[in-house]
């Protein structure tokens, strides 16, 4: 009986609920948009948007790049980093490097072929 005891014991620890969080790097496109703020407004933390609702997945910044992205809120960028996800699926990227997109100029029509004789 109390042999089982530690086989027991290592079973429920080694469950799936006890997995580590999944880590990859990745690079990920979306807008930037506020994802906490203190009770005057100041910005705490951003995310950015992959996708359109209802289909949206937001990925939390974190690292040192945080700051810098506060400023962009609203813009199209693409960045690069270690993304991870927890046990409840959410994602967070600690963003290396980033570019903005600017507004991409409107195509233009191509000519058509000269008339043949």
């Amino acid at each position: 009986m109390y042999r089982l005891i530690p086989l027991i014991m290592c079973l429920l620890l080694s469950g799936p609920g006890w997995a580590a969080p999944k880590a990859e790097t990745a690079v990920v496109s979306g807008w930037i948009r506020v994802a906490s703020e203190d009770a005057k407004g100041k910005i705490l933390a951003v995310e950015i948007v992959v996708g359109e609702a209802p289909a949206e997945e937001p990925y939390l910044v974190t690292g040192s790049k945080s700051s810098e992205l506060q400023n962009l809120l609203g813009e199209w960028v693409v960045a690069s980093g270690l993304v991870t996800e927890d046990a409840l699926g959410w994602k967070s990227i600690e963003v290396t490097r980033f570019t903005k997109v600017d507004d991409l100029p409107q195509p233009t029509e191509p000519t058509p072929p000269p008339p043949k004789p």
